[in-house]
């Protein structure tokens, strides 16, 4: 397909590009220009397809700052979060939301409880022989591990996974959505109580105690960032792991090499984080006018970062549409770059390495059996929508 179809045809905000369509479409934007106008959820758009772009654009937060995003796209359901927030407030509530999430007691879950926790979801299935690993892995671990981490009662983590899928339902479907806020809140709010009095070492207490610069979180505050780590976290989590499966499955000879190798297996996450992240385009919300790569931008544009396009840019990667875990460049723009680098990106490597142990170690001769929703679907979150596997009993 040439690019006046590309252009005529697709809504990038929209359109499915279902596995390696999304790849092709996105290399001929790529080959044509840094930054192309395209059109987004019906509205016109500028869509950035090239690695040194995109990191140029989220360098500059000042010229393009991104809380406006957020703030348009969570702000009525998540609420308002750090990454809602641009500037001294940005650094302020990020400073008071994050550090919790690299504390002691979250370092002690990933080396003690993260392995068994994986191991207690695949108990369910193990025995069978065959599933759907997306059914029922790689939706279900993510929101378990925020979950425990928060110190939530054990036995609710379907609810969360249900109120999380309702958060990002915002704007299809806002009565849902403000729905699921509003019971996901009413579930915190006696937890948040109960930890005010009598803190534990958990994730939740240390949010409820944090401090920076005399100011501290309100519990509407720990409310929102509560539900950010399930809208955002927990949810781009659980797409990786399917798009890290996928990789592999279709590649059965780098499956083959880290069943035997276990030191491999940290190459092969960050090579898929790589080559089919969880968020193929970002949407981005341009308060003001700026220019990029020789184009002018004007105030209220909307961005669309190709983070699909620009991991695979062969100015930066040489072979870049191959998925080679022996490559050596390392430097990927899935997390972001700059002030607003995803503060959870060390905990989402943690558990999708973990999650590829587990499978490896519990599943003997693990494969895809059946194509079919396999392939990666989307333009915004983006993963499979089924992974029906067998394994050796």
């Amino acid at each position: 397909m040439g690019i006046e179809d590309i252009l005529a045809t697709t809504d990038f905000g929209t359109a499915a590009l279902v596995g390696a369509e999304l790849h092709l479409t996105l290399g001929v934007l790529r080959e044509h220009a840094a930054i192309v106008p395209v059109r987004a959820f019906g509205s016109a758009a500028f869509l950035i397809t090239r690695f040194e772009e995109v990191r140029q654009l989220l360098r500059d937060d000042d010229g393009f700052p991104g809380g406006r995003t957020y703030e348009i796209a969570l702000g009525q359901t998540v609420g308002r979060t750090f990454i809602s927030m641009d500037g001294v407030e940005h650094g302020r509530y990020r400073q008071l939301a994050t550090p919790a999430f690299r504390s002691r007691a979250v370092a002690l879950f990933n080396d003690e409880q993260l392995t068994p926790l994986a191991d207690e979801v695949v108990d369910r299935f193990a025995g069978r022989g065959q599933a759907d690993l997306v059914a029922e892995f790689t939706k279900v671990l993510p929101f378990h591990v925020i979950s425990r981490k928060l110190g939530l009662p054990i036995g609710t983590e379907e609810d969360q996974r249900r109120w999380a899928k309702a958060l990002l339902s915002f704007p299809s479907d806002p009565t849902g959505a403000r729905a699921g806020a509003d019971e996901f809140t009413r579930f915190l709010a006696p937890v948040v109580e109960q930890r005010r009095r009598d803190p534990g070492d958990d994730v939740l207490s240390q949010l409820l105690a944090a401090s920076h610069e005399g100011v501290a979180l309100t519990d509407s505050d720990v409310f929102s960032h509560v539900r950010l780590l399930y809208a955002v976290g927990a949810t781009t989590t659980s797409d990786e792991l399917g798009n890290l499966l996928y990789a592999l499955f279709t590649h059965p000879e780098i499956l083959e090499r880290v069943r035997l190798a276990p030191e491999l297996r940290p190459r092969v996450v960050l090579e898929a984080l790589r080559w089919e992240p969880p968020v193929a385009l970002l949407p981005r919300h341009a308060p003001l006018a700026g220019r990029i790569a020789g184009v002018d931008i004007p105030a209220a544009s909307t961005l669309l970062l190709g983070f699909a396009a620009a991991n695979r840019d062969p100015r930066k990667f040489a072979d870049a549409e191959s998925f080679d875990p022996d490559r050596d460049e390392s430097e990927i723009l899935t997390f972001g770059y700059g002030r607003k680098f995803c503060p959870g990106a060390h905990l989402a490597r943690t558990q999708l390495l973990t999650a590829l142990d587990v499978l490896l170690e519990r599943l003997p001769g693990l494969r895809l059996t059946d194509r079919k929703g396999s392939e990666p679907k989307g333009v915004t979150l983006r993963s499979p929508q089924a992974l029906w596997v067998e394994w050796d009993a």
